[in-house]
């Protein structure tokens, strides 16, 4: 179920790539096709087989999978050279019921130790954002990126996107649009923000006239002045 959730959505946007196959060990699954997409398996059989490079990804959509599971999982995954590895968080985790691509993450070692995850309420954690406006530094890149992903169901007023490359900005701007536009979080305005993060001055100047009350700085220590 959620597999095919988000295999709905990245085929519906259009921005994340496109769904190669589904791999499952269930043999009532495996020679099916689901939206078109067809499901391989045993998982361990096929990737021996499989071509994948450092430009592929993974997304392991099994909420309910206990720790041994994933790690055997994720060992395959990695073993195969797939570039990235992402995880759907447990049931617990998921917004409004449902998965989508904002909630995938990267693997976490206490994924896969089997240690007991302290359950966080996104929502709740995040009501403090209500009404504000938030700029977040860095937003271009892996951190800032899911930061900004995370903050579209925390009901801020305003997300400033800030960045000093276009192309990584007009990237996340874009698929933060998109993912609202697919009924995912709520209806902040976002803001693209291009300028250079070591001017002093010109930091001042955005955050007065932002009139910003939240910073999250995820940008790189090498772009800090000190």
């Amino acid at each position: 179920m959620a597999g095919t959730m988000l295999a709905a959505e990245i085929t519906g946007k259009g921005i994340f790539g496109s769904i190669a196959a589904f791999l499952d060990d269930d043999p009532e699954k495996i020679g099916r096709e689901i939206r078109g997409i067809p499901v391989l398996g045993p998982v361990d059989s096929v990737l021996r087989i499989l071509r994948i490079g450092p430009r592929d990804e993974a997304l392991i959509a099994i909420p309910g999978a206990s720790p041994e599971r994933l790690r055997a999982i994720y060992g395959s995954l990695r073993n195969s050279g797939f570039g990235k590895i992402k995880l759907l968080p447990n049931l617990s985790q998921i917004i409004e019921g449902n998965a989508h691509l904002v909630q995938t993450r990267e693997i976490d070692p206490q994924d896969i130790l089997g240690r007991t995850p302290v359950a966080i309420n996104l929502k709740e954690s995040l009501a403090y954002l209500r009404g504000k406006r938030v700029l977040i530094t860095g937003a271009g890149g892996s951190i800032g990126g899911e930061i900004a992903r995370q903050l579209l169901s925390g009901g801020a007023e305003r997300l400033y996107l800030f960045g000093h490359g276009e192309n990584s900005i007009y990237q996340i701007d874009r698929e933060l649009r998109l993912l609202q536009e697919g009924g995912v979080g709520e209806k902040a305005t976002i803001v693209p923000v291009i300028g250079d993060l070591r001017d002093r001055e010109y930091m001042r100047g955005i955050v007065r006239d932002l009139r910003c009350d939240v910073v999250f700085h995820a940008a790189a220590y090498k772009h800090v002045p000190l």
